[in-house]
């Protein structure tokens, strides 16, 4: 389009060519003039318009500059009193307000999914066709190389160092189809590691998900070791039943004297059995919250009291010396006390069973702030470093100086029926020097 200027000379040309044939046709002169007036004042509207046009097209012509670098508020003012310039105007500005309003409303999505894979444990990483990364989620960061630095745009193979998800990756991305690794970590970590190719994402030529399984792992380890250990732990009075039945078979029967030695021997192999079923029975409902503590008012001194006084027997047995000392009263707990009564019985036969004869077991309780402790220690042979974290675990019975009768079990469910009253239970202990299991219950 001419500028303005353009138009103002041509204007003026057409009128100087106006009176040029009004001289060669002899025109009268008012004729003249009035028509010269006119051309002028047409010509000056023209002017005046093209101004106003070429001021629109200009202002047209910036707002689409804003639009096209992303300044979508940029808006066209109409013009007062124009007809098809503000058609455009007004069409011109409900594009931009429905490109405004899209737009808006993808970055709103996409701040939304960038939020979601951010607040994901998972560990997602997006990379190009090139196997550059193009998204890394925080739990991702996490994995990649301590100096990785700036993380977009560099490969992952170089960022990761996993040839086993590169692999994943490469399959995923040429072969078209969706991977799944399980990867070791240092440290014992697991990881599922799981790629899928993206059609139609752009950028996002492939997605990579970390997810970590090593509680899965340890539960499925934990889970091996229960069936071993319940299974061994079945086998040995099983065995000896088994013993006892073919001996008795075999003739033993006969005599009265050797029939009734073994069906001693069988009797108490079968309480140790039955023993443990109940024992394991009575960890799973714990474990599994099938088992709820009944609330009352515990008298400790008479649990202690009568703990002590039911293992006297055993302890005497043993030649170990067998003691209860309280410092004055203690005060109730609120809890079970048939459950609280046998943690404690537990704790004491432990230390019974590994204290040499002339040895000791002394139990002592104080109160502490709003506290009970109960203190029971013992002269025996006592528990390795390396093997005092675990004397809680269900069948874990240590190194060999401590590998004797028992189902494993009794420590375990003193740990759950200590916690489940709101206390704690710890052990302290040294190879030669004895054990010292603490339990602290919440007085009141």
């Amino acid at each position: 389009m001419k500028s303005a200027t353009g138009y103002v000379a041509a204007a003026f040309g057409a009128l100087a060519l106006l009176a040029l044939l009004a001289v060669l046709l002899d025109l009268p002169g008012p004729v003249i003039v009035v028509s010269l007036l006119v051309a002028l004042i047409l010509d000056l509207v023209c002017v005046l318009a093209v101004r106003r046009w070429a001021a629109f097209e200009r202002s047209l012509i910036h707002a689409a500059q804003k639009v096209a670098v992303g300044q979508m508020s940029a808006r066209v003012p109409t013009t007062p009193g124009g007809t098809g310039g503000n058609r455009l105007v007004q069409a011109f500005n409900q594009m931009a307000e429905a490109l405004e309003r899209r737009i808006a409303a993808t970055s709103q999505e996409q701040g939304r999914l960038i939020a979601a894979l951010n607040s994901s444990t998972d560990a997602i990483i997006a990379v190009d066709g090139e196997g550059a990364v193009t998204f890394a989620n925080t739990a991702a960061l996490g994995l990649l190389k301590p100096d990785a630095g700036q993380v977009l745009g560099r490969p992952l193979a170089w960022l990761l160092a996993d040839k086993e998800v590169i692999e994943g990756l490469r399959v995923s991305s040429e072969e078209g189809r969706p991977s799944a690794r399980l990867v070791e970590r240092p440290g014992k970590r697991w990881l599922q590691v799981m790629t899928s190719p993206i059609v139609g994402g752009g950028d996002w030529a492939s997605l990579v998900v970390f997810r970590d399984v090593s509680e899965v792992k340890r539960t499925e380890q934990v889970r091996t070791d229960f069936v071993a250990n319940v299974s061994h732990e079945l086998r040995t009075p099983l065995a000896a039943l088994k013993a006892v039945i073919e001996t008795l078979e075999g003739g033993a029967a006969r005599d009265p004297d050797v029939a009734g030695d073994f069906f001693s021997r069988a009797d108490a192999e079968v309480d140790r059995l039955v023993a443990m079923v109940e024992e394991l029975l009575e960890l799973s409902r714990i474990e599994s919250g099938e088992q709820s503590v009944a609330y009352d008012a515990v008298d400790l001194t008479g649990i202690l009291r009568r703990a002590v006084e039911r293992l006297r027997p055993e302890a005497d047995k043993r030649q170990v010396n067998l003691s209860l000392r309280t410092d004055g009263p203690l005060p109730a707990v609120q809890g079970d006390s048939e459950r609280l009564e046998r943690a404690v019985i537990n704790v004491i036969q432990n230390g019974l069973k590994f204290t040499p004869a002339g040895g000791s077991v002394l139990v002592a309780a104080a109160t502490l702030d709003a506290e009970v402790r109960i203190r029971i220690a013992d002269s025996g042979v006592g528990i390795a470093r390396e093997h005092l974290a675990r004397v809680f675990e269900r069948f874990y019975k240590g190194d060999r100086a401590r590998h004797q009768e028992g189902s494993g079990l009794g420590l375990a469910l003193v740990k759950h029926t200590v916690e489940a009253h709101g206390g704690t239970v710890t052990a302290e202990s040294e190879p030669g020097r004895g054990s010292v299991f603490i339990l602290t219950l919440p007085a009141g």
